[in-house]
């Protein structure tokens, strides 16, 4: 089994909890498509702490077929419908629960007007893997 790959996150100094670079020395590289939250029926979740949740899941069952953890993640986008001050909260505090604060991804929030199937939030990728 080959080495896990160097990682290293730079932190961005005017936006706390998000890193704005990250180095990686080594390693074979995951993409992970949009991960959306859609149920069976391919209805999404009606409240958006419950969507944020289903993604978040989807998103790291995705890594770990891949042979991934979030740990692995050196870039993401996030992409959020009607994206404000209470969807961004939910969104960190959803996040961070999940997936911890430390050590995060270089980053990208996007607010947009539309997802596929009515999401409200989705997600894509990129992780580095041994």
């Amino acid at each position: 089994m080959t080495d896990r790959p160097r990682i290293i996150r730079h932190p961005a100094p005017v936006f706390p909890g998000i890193s704005d670079s990250v180095r990686v020395s080594a390693g074979d590289l995951l993409f992970v498509s949009g991960a959306v939250a859609l149920g069976t029926e391919g209805v999404p979740p009606a409240d958006f702490e419950s969507a944020v949740e289903a993604t978040y899941t989807q998103l790291l069952r995705a890594l770990d077929v891949g042979g991934a953890r979030f740990s692995d993640v050196v870039r993401v986008n996030v992409y959020i419908v009607d994206l404000d001050d209470d969807r961004l909260a939910v969104w960190r505090t959803t996040r961070d629960r999940m997936v911890g604060s430390a050590d995060l991804p270089a980053s990208t929030l996007i607010g947009v007007q539309s997802l596929v199937g009515g999401a409200q939030i989705e997600i894509d990728a990129v992780a580095a893997v041994g």
